[in-house]
């Protein structure tokens, strides 16, 4: 699990020295977001089934639509290219 925000020159910011690991998702390529948003991929959260399923009930997480592969591979990429995910997430996602 990432966090998204839409405050987008505050991340870059606070990512200036890794920006590969941000990806940036405009409205128009996933209409869901109502604005252009980015996600960075240092933060990368471990959740069991069950706690997703806790937080979709108590509202703290909110279920969206599925992302086009090419955004998804874009996330991949970014989570890979971090330098602070752990190691066995980065091989998750590489296999």
């Amino acid at each position: 699990m990432v966090c998204i925000t839409s405050q987008i020159e505050k991340a870059i910011e606070r990512r200036r020295n890794i920006a590969n690991t941000l990806v940036k998702i405009g409205k128009t390529e996933y209409p869901t977001f109502t604005t252009e948003s980015i996600v960075d991929c240092n933060n990368v959260f471990k959740k069991t089934i069950e706690e997703i399923i806790t937080r979709l009930q108590s509202k703290k997480l909110k279920l969206k639509p599925e992302m086009l592969i090419e955004i998804v591979n874009k996330l991949r990429k970014a989570v890979i290219a971090s330098p602070v995910v752990e190691n066995l997430i980065k091989k998750m996602l590489k296999a």
